[in-house]
Order: structure tokens, then C-alpha cells, then sequence
């Protein structure tokens, strides 16, 4: 009989509920269901480190390899555990699928060394709104309102379009974890490096220098925007 996959859940800056007696947090118990009213299946438990000050503790990141409900199906609630066997639970939380708009995780992805760092549905879907916010006004001076607007997925979105829009992404997502991680940067680092070269393709593709290839009918879009012309912006 075949069985479902397991499906990889991670849980970002999780807020440990604080404690006032001096005890700390020693276990969490991860529960999966289909609706936030429940019924909510134990499917793993995670020991937990102590920390500084229990009282005020630090948000806490973990995963669980064996979650069994895709993206924007499922609901988690995690219970911490103490020592003596005391209990908290917490508000259930869903596991929203990532917002994917001109390219896909996995295009961001291309761009990390993924034993340090990587996208996922919850360091990157504000990232891909702003990037497509950015993209698309650019693209606005040549390119047709209507075919902007139908760009509203990677299927649909032209492959220099969705390389640009990735390497933007990577570039933003790195900045958010080299600031929260203290990483000094230099005027030459990383991020930049990537902006600056998506920024110089999509410089390339407004002058006409890189065409915008349709990946439906593999042809090259128009880019003279008639909205544009009219007004005498081009």
C-alpha cells in the first residue's frame, strides 16, 4: 500500500511562552490537523535548549520532517512540556503555502548555498509582492498593462522576467538574514551583487538589448507599450 510523503514543517522565531517560577521548557510536542477547530494527531516531539532567562525567553526555530498535510492544507498547535510534566499549549497556527508570483522558491533557491541559507514559504512571500511591485513598474513603460497583469504566476511569466524577479528575491532575503544574524556587510557583498545584476538585466531588457520571450507561444513580446506612447513617456 503506498504512503503519503512526509512533508517538511518549519516553525520561524516561535515565541516561547515565558515562565516566572525560574523552570524552564524542556520538550515540545508538535499536533497536525486539517482545521484550526481540530481534532489536532501528535505527529513529533523536539527537546527543547534552556534558556537565558525563562522569564523572558528567546524565539525559538524548529522543524518537523514528518508533517503530513501539503502547504496551505494544514493546521499545527505546539504544547511545551517542563520537567515536572506541566503543560502550555499554544494558539494553532497554518501552515500557508508560499506566495509565488513571478518565479518560484526553488528559482530563488538557485542563488543560496542551501546548507546556509534558503527560501521558504515564510522568509519569502512579502518578498515576492514587493519584487513583483518592483518588476512590473519597470516593465510598465514598455510592456502592455494587460499582459503585465496576466503575469501572475511563474507558469505564465517570461523566463528572463522570473530569473530577474528570483535574483531580486534572493538578494532581499539575504539583507533580511544578514541583518538578524549581525552579519557585517561590505559595500561589495552578496545581496548587492545580485541586485546589481538583476537591476543591469532589467536595464537590458527595457532598451530592447534582451527580448521578452512568451512561454506560450515561444515569440517575442511586444514592447511598445501604446499607453505609454500615448502619453509621452517613452
Amino acid at each position: 500500500m503506498a504512503t503519503n510523503p512526509k512533508v517538511v514543517v518549519s516553525f520561524i522565531d516561535y515565541e516561547l511562552p515565558p515562565r516566572y517560577d525560574g523552570k524552564q521548557w524542556t520538550e515540545l510536542v508538535i499536533e497536525e490537523g486539517d482545521n484550526e477547530a481540530g481534532p489536532f494527531v501528535q505527529i513529533d516531539s523536539q527537546s527543547i535548549d534552556p534558556t537565558i532567562n525563562p522569564a523572558h525567553p528567546e524565539p525559538i526555530s524548529f522543524t518537523t520532517e514528518v508533517a503530513t498535510l501539503q502547504p496551505g492544507l494544514g493546521w499545527y498547535k505546539v504544547t511545551f512540556i517542563d520537567s515536572d510534566g506541566d503543560t502550555q499549549e499554544t494558539m494553532p497556527r497554518f501552515n500557508a503555502g508560499p506566495i509565488e508570483i513571478l518565479c518560484t522558491v526553488d528559482d530563488i533557491n538557485s542563488h543560496f548555498d542551501n546548507d546556509v541559507l534558503w527560501a521558504d514559504a515564510n522568509n519569502s512571500q512579502y518578498v515576492q509582492v514587493s519584487v513583483a511591485r518592483l518588476v512590473k513598474g519597470y516593465l510598465a513603460r514598455i510592456v502592455d498593462p494587460v499582459a503585465l497583469a496576466n503575469w501572475a504566476s511563474p507558469e505564465v511569466t517570461p523566463d528572463i522576467i522570473r530569473e530577474i524577479a528570483a535574483m531580486l528575491c534572493a538578494s532581499q532575503i539575504y539583507i533580511a538574514y544578514a541583518m538578524r544574524t549581525s552579519i557585517i556587510l561590505d559595500t561589495n557583498n552578496f545581496a548587492q551583487r545580485l541586485y546589481d545584476e538583476a537591476m543591469a538585466l532589467l536595464g537590458q531588457v527595457i532598451a530592447g538589448v534582451i527580448p521578452i520571450i512568451d512561454p506560450g507561444t515561444d515569440k517575442p513580446i511586444d514592447t511598445n507599450n501604446p499607453y505609454e506612447m500615448e502619453d509621452g513617456l517613452v
